[in-house]
This record gives structure tokens, C-alpha cells and sequence, in this order.
């Protein structure tokens, strides 16, 4: 239950950003608008808008929030949609996270609204936003977010002690509103369905891994704003050594099997060639080395860290 204090607060904010609106500048004709006020070159009468970072889970989204703070003029904070960011984009754009594969599942989630004003404001909000979607090896994804799962950083997508990776994989995904599809079937969905939107700039985790730089011009571009020397800033991650302390005890093999099955999956969403070599085990499908230390199996199965190659800390 929302508390008076909080419901105040935010009837007073409402009431600045109608104040604001009515001084705010005509757009220009073709120029968008976020809720109140021009997005893009803004001033002190608009809001900035909101960037997106969409992606499945476990597939970099921190390692993008994180880059886009250290290198971009945005907010220190990153945000959920859910929650009350709405004032602090009178100074900055916003950094908002989402795993949602459309609006309509972020409506039917888990999370509650604190109240229909806040629903609406926050819809035109998303309208309006930058919206960056992040991807990576869905096998990678798949064995970090068991891991992830058993770990139960998430309590309602706790696994039971015992459960193996074979049956997670295969099992109705419980992150699927209607529990119809599997593990692989729901990123396989997830990843078409932000493929289909052409007003996404869509990223690689291994890409922006691997050439930082060229990507994050390509971030600067789309955003429309200059990339700037890296800042620091605390990471935002959770959960870095959970795969590899989980893996002594349940091992998560990638095997044939598992590939036939994504490739499957893969064509059946018909998703394009996203560079991956579907249809061939990757070198981290093998059970990890049991000789080996917990921070290297980490660095070679689940690099969440990578902020550091950017310059980030």
C-alpha cells in the first residue's frame, strides 16, 4: 500500500510537470515529444527522454546500464519502469531496465503500478524512449540464468534443489506469462520479438566486449549524444560468482542434444543469423574443469565484469 507521504509526493510532482508544460516551447513540426516537453535537444522547460535497455536476462544487461553511465551524460541511477524516475528527467536522460519481450507483458507483470497516473506517465515515458536491446549467446544466457535460477536470486523463479539443466531447459519457463513455452522457446520469442522493432538498436554483448569503442559510437549515434571519457561508477551487477559456485554442484552441460534442440527452437522463430554457429557445441559446453579456480571458470563461463575493458572503474 503506497503511503500518504508517497502519494503526496508524488500529486506535487505531477502538479510541476503540468507548470513546466506550460512553458514549454511548441515542437518543431516532426520533432518527437516524451510526455512533456521535447526529447532531443532539450532545455530547462522539457523532460530528457528515457533511454531502454532491454534484454533477456543474463545476457549483459548490466554491463550495458553500467557502460551507458560511465560513458554517457545520463543520470548516476538506473531505474524500472515501475518505479519514480519521472523528476530526475528534468536534469538527465534516464537509464531504465527491462527484460520484457513488449509493453503488453510489462502490464501483466509481477510488479505493481503505484497508481494509474503513474501507469500513464510512465507508458508515455516508453513512447518516447531510446530504446537499446542487448544480446548474447543463448547458450551462455541459458546455463548463467540456471545457475542464476538455482542460486534463487530471483525468489519466484527459484529452483528446486536438484533440478537439473536437461530438465530446466525443457520445462514451461516460469518468466513465460503463460507458461506455455521452455527456456530456449522463451528466448528464442524474446529475441524476435524486439527484432521485429525498427526503432531499436539492437547490440551485441560479445560485440561491445570485443570493440567497445566502435560500439559505443554506434550508441553515441542512435542516442544522439557524444560519448564522453569513462566516469567512475559502482557497478550494478549482482550475482557474479554465482556460476561458478553452483557449477561443482550441478554441472551444466551443453551437449548435442541441447543444440539440436535450439536449433529447433531457432528455426521455428525463423530468427536470422546472429552470428553464433547455431547448430555447433560450443567450446563452454563441456562440464567446467573441476582443477580449475572458482574467478577463472567466472571469467571464461559468465564475464558479467567486462565493464572494467571499458574503462568503467
Amino acid at each position: 500500500m503506497v503511503s500518504l507521504s508517497r502519494k503526496t509526493s508524488r500529486a506535487l510532482a505531477v502538479l510541476r510537470w503540468r507548470y513546466l508544460a506550460r512553458g514549454a516551447p511548441r515542437a518543431e513540426s516532426g520533432a518527437e515529444r516524451c510526455f512533456l516537453g521535447p526529447v532531443g535537444g532539450c532545455d530547462a522547460h522539457g523532460l530528457r527522454p528515457a533511454i531502454m535497455v532491454h534484454a533477456h536476462r543474463r545476457s549483459g544487461t548490466h554491463f550495458l546500464i553500467d557502460t551507458l553511465r560511465s560513458r554517457f551524460d545520463v543520470d548516476r541511477d538506473w531505474f524500472h519502469l515501475e518505479e519514480d524516475f519521472f523528476a530526475r528527467l528534468v536534469r538527465a536522460p534516464v537509464v531504465i531496465k527491462g527484460h520484457e519481450r513488449f509493453w503488453g507483458e510489462k502490464i501483466r507483470g509481477r510488479d505493481c503500478w503505484h497508481s494509474y497516473l503513474h501507469w500513464v506517465a510512465a507508458a508515455a515515458c516508453y513512447s518516447g524512449a531510446r530504446h537499446i536491446h542487448i544480446l548474447r549467446d543463448p547458450r551462455a544466457v541459458l546455463r548463467s540464468q540456471f545457475y542464476f535460477d538455482l542460486k534463487g536470486h530471483e525468489p519466484a523463479f527459484r529452483l528446486k534443489p536438484g533440478t537439473s539443466f536437461q530438465s530446466y531447459l525443457r520445462a514451461p519457463s516460469a518468466r513465460d506469462p503463460d507458461r506455455r513455452v521452455n527456456q530456449i522457446a522463451y528466448w528464442c520469442a524474446h529475441v524476435a520479438a524486439w527484432l521485429e522493432r525498427d526503432d531499436v538498436l539492437h547490440l551485441r554483448y560479445e560485440d561491445l566486449l570485443a570493440a567497445p569503442e566502435a560500439e559505443l559510437a554506434r550508441i553515441g549515434g542512435f542516442l544522439g549524444m557524444p560519448v564522453r571519457p569513462a566516469q567512475r561508477r559502482a557497478s550494478s551487477a549482482i550475482g557474479r560468482k554465482t556460476s561458478t559456485r553452483q557449477a561443482a554442484v550441478a554441472p551444466a552441460v551443453w551437449s548435442e542434444r541441447e543444440e539440436a534442440l535450439l536449433m529447433e527452437v531457432w528455426r521455428a522463430f525463423g530468427l536470422p543469423d546472429l552470428g553464433y554457429e547455431i547448430g555447433r557445441v560450443p567450446a563452454f559446453g563441456a562440464a567446467p574443469d573441476p582443477d580449475r579456480s572458482w574467478e577463472a571458470e567466472e571469467a571464461a563461463e559468465d564475464p558479467i565484469d567486462a565493464p572494467r575493458a571499458l574503462g568503467a572503474f
